[in-house]
């Protein structure tokens, strides 16, 4: 059986995963203090934002369309953001230094892209391309902030 995936299955996908992005960086910012609780609550604030935009169109896109997502679609759809993007390998534990947590979201903000990237056409169909790419360019600066926080970091513990 194969599951077709409509442009609100799609949106849906993306509101979860931002979703538990924003609690990934919310829950490892508690860790932290100074600029490291300062960088990991900067990126859960935008990865909220980035769950309002796609709610915004989510809701305008089933209020024009009446297009919603069916049980199977969104339980497919849950496993994908949970099981290929955070992965087990990138649940925060207990003992993480902030290099490892930056190491596990830069596995994460290169899960995010991957995913955008590939649910791209999905999402032109009802975004202008140029808020595709915005998205995308904000993930890749997520991904960019991480590792130059990872590399000063090493920097500072004579790692580099």
């Amino acid at each position: 059986m194969s599951i077709v995936l409509s442009a609100a299955d799609v949106f849906s996908a993306a509101i979860l995963l931002e979703e538990r992005g924003a609690r990934f960086y919310s829950e490892s910012a508690a860790r932290f203090r100074g600029e490291e609780k300062k960088l990991l609550s900067g990126l859960a604030s935008m990865e909220r934002t980035h769950a309002e935009r796609f709610r915004t169109i989510l809701d305008g896109l089933s209020r024009s369309t009446g297009e919603e997502a069916d049980a199977e679609s969104q339980a497919y759809l849950k496993t994908l953001t949970e099981d290929r993007i955070f992965t087990e390998a990138v649940t925060p534990d207990e003992g993480d230094t902030f290099p490892r947590i930056l190491e596990k979201a830069i596995t994460v903000e290169k899960n995010s892209v991957f995913f955008y990237t590939a649910v791209k056409d999905t999402l032109a169909s009802k975004m202008d391309g140029a808020d595709i790419d915005r998205l995308i360019r904000e993930e890749i600066g997520h991904f960019q902030s991480l590792t130059d926080a990872l590399q000063r970091r090493r920097e500072q513990e004579g790692k580099a």
